[in-house]
């Protein structure tokens, strides 16, 4: 049930980056700048930059029974980090799992937590907590599985089947024992 609830909102985050970006395209023409006395457009975001959001999900023992959690919120909506932000941001929310085994599975996936983060709440009144990172682009485009990959390397996620170096063989070390 809580993949489903993740699928959801990668949906509802898909149909907002494609207004954003029909917003983007929109206003490309320099006439639009020169009408607003501006020079154009800004320069593209840096590669290491990342726009995401981080949703959470309250999960009560009476949710936990009914199968559905019956609160989540926006953590984090739509920012803009760079690098050592998103592993900041995936060490403070325990984000350790992947919501698809090889990067390559699905155009959108995102990154969650599997155990409910251990605060005040969730000793006292029994709420679990659970986090999923969403990335909206990576380096100013939309991610492709190269991005996802590189995200998961940062932050310590493995995917079961990852992308294989597309660079030149490394040599291991140690002697060439072949002739």
């Amino acid at each position: 049930m809580k993949h489903e609830t993740d699928r959801l909102r990668a949906e509802e985050a898909r149909s907002q980056d494609q207004l954003d970006q029909r917003k983007l395209e929109s206003h490309t023409d320099q006439a639009f700048y020169e009408r607003l006395g501006l020079d154009g457009p800004q320069p593209p975001t840096p590669a290491e930059t990342f726009l995401i959001s981080v949703y959470c999900e309250r999960w009560t023992q009476e949710d936990l029974e009914a199968g559905r959690f019956s609160q989540g919120e926006a953590e984090i909506e739509r920012q803009a980090i760079d690098a050592e932000d998103l592993q900041r941001i995936a060490q403070n929310y325990g984000l350790d799992s992947p919501s698809a085994s090889d990067p390559c599975h699905t155009p959108y996936l995102w990154f969650s937590s599997s155990a409910p983060r251990e605060d005040r709440e969730h000793f006292e009144q029994g709420v679990h907590k659970y986090y999923s990172l969403h990335i909206h682009e990576a380096g100013g485009h939309r991610p492709q599985p190269a991005d996802y990959q590189r995200m998961a390397d940062l932050i310590g996620v493995r995917f079961d089947h990852p992308l294989q170096p597309q660079g030149p063989a490394h040599e291991t070390e140690g002697p060439d024992l072949c002739p």
